[in-house]
């Protein structure tokens, strides 16, 4: 039971990540059962998921109406998040004072990092943590109202699901493994099976296999320093920064420690806590980087790599050949897997149930809304004319049939 409570309170922290909102306006972008949904939350959060994909996938943010992609997302969640806050008011669920002090502890460890710095400055996170307060114009005393208010939602799925959700047998982690190995290992015969049972099933030991051959794959850990060249980078400022990175190499090469040129050069911030460390996976990293990192030996630094991110100086610290893994590797990974899938399948049914009784109104408008509704219409109008040309050649079989019993 702990360990189901313990999963159920990462699952909750995932789905309702504390985020530190605007300050309270008048308008919203939904109702849920005559509550309004702040439009000022909308819109941080979804400057906070926006601001995510532009730093871990961009190319997303190209396509059309991305924005309202995200924006939808976005609503779907908080409007689910009201609707557990009231069910969670109406269970009378009640919420300790040590228990807020203590969440609020929790993620105040998240400004532990000095962004400025990239280094750990525990002293100094709870003025970051009042800062960023200031900066979104909260006080304290509402942050920890809704913090309150997220630590019931978690009391109200502990209380509502745990009874819910089936144990997980090592019996069902083994039968998982064995889809898995089966994907991994190409055998034909156990994936047809697969594919026609339980296609569902056959989809997710693919995934799963995907991310252990990277797991398993060949290896390499790095030092990585980092100059970012963008697309709309004028070609003298380009130039400035290859003329950097070959400044450094030679640095490097006059016997500057690698660690202290990447805090001193590298441009990625979120790496210096680590001192530019990281971890490839054969064939996953650009492709530039890719041939040098597993062509050079241990202890070797390369040359200035260009790729279309930029520039970057890898130093090769280790390399680890690609492994097998069995069973015993796996079996507590696949265990929380299918733990944390069951927890997400009985929330998303209870969200759906109480959504179904609830009062939801959207008001908020889309840029997209008028594209999907002349869709809508075109494929209305589409449906209307073959139904109408169905008619038509309905009404003249009769007819065709009809001149044929007179000649005959």
């Amino acid at each position: 039971m702990k360990k189901t409570s313990r999963l159920f309170l990462a699952v909750l922290l995932a789905a309702s990540a504390v985020s530190l909102e605007g300050k309270v306006m008048e308008s919203s972008v939904a109702t849920v059962n005559g509550r309004p949904v702040l439009a000022s939350e909308y819109d941080a959060y979804l400057d906070g998921v926006v601001e995510q994909y532009q730093s871990a996938a961009p190319q997303f943010l190209e396509q059309p109406y991305a924005k309202d992609i995200l924006g939808r997302e976005v609503l779907k969640e908080l409007i689910s998040k009201e609707l557990l806050y009231q069910a969670a008011e109406e269970e009378k669920i009640q919420v300790k004072d040590s228990e807020i002090d203590e969440g609020l502890n929790e993620i105040k460890t998240r400004f532990i990092i000095d962004e400025t710095t990239g280094q750990q400055d525990p002293k100094g996170a709870d003025k970051r943590f009042n800062e960023a307060l200031k900066k979104q114009g909260m006080s304290l005393k509402t942050y920890k109202n809704k913090l309150s208010k997220d630590i019931a939602v978690r009391k109200l799925m502990e209380q509502k699901l745990q009874a819910e959700v089936k144990p997980v047998e090592e019996a069902d982690a083994k039968a998982l493994y064995e889809d898995v190995e089966a994907v991994m290992k190409n055998k034909t015969k156990k994936i047809k099976e697969l594919e026609k049972e339980n296609p569902t099933r056959l989809k997710e030991a693919q995934a799963i296999a995907a991310k252990l051959k990277q797991l398993t794959g060949e290896q390499v850990r790095i030092g990585h320093i980092y100059l970012s060249v963008t697309k709309d980078m004028k070609p003298e400022e380009a130039a400035k920064k290859e003329a950097l990175a070959k400044q450094i190499k030679k640095e490097i090469d006059g016997g500057m420690d690698f660690s202290e040129a990447v805090k001193k050069y590298t441009e990625d911030k979120n790496s210096l806590i680590s001192g530019g460390d990281m971890i490839l996976i054969k064939g996953i990293a650009p492709k530039e980087i890719d041939a040098k990192a597993f062509s050079l030996a241990v202890g070797k630094v390369s040359d200035p790599i260009k790729s279309e991110l930029g520039f970057h100086i890898i130093k090769i610290k280790e390399k680890r050949a690609e492994r097998s893994i069995s069973y015993e590797d796996v079996a507590k990974d696949l265990g929380q897997y299918l733990a944390q899938q069951r927890v997400q399948l009985a929330m998303a049914e209870y969200i759906e149930e109480l959504y179904n009784k609830a009062d939801v109104k959207v008001t908020i408008k889309f840029e997209s809304d008028a594209l999907l509704q002349d869709n809508a219409s075109a494929a209305e109008e589409s449906a209307s004319s073959q139904a109408a040309s169905n008619a038509k050649s309905g009404d003249n079989k009769p007819q065709a049939t009809k001149a044929e019993e007179s000649k005959k």
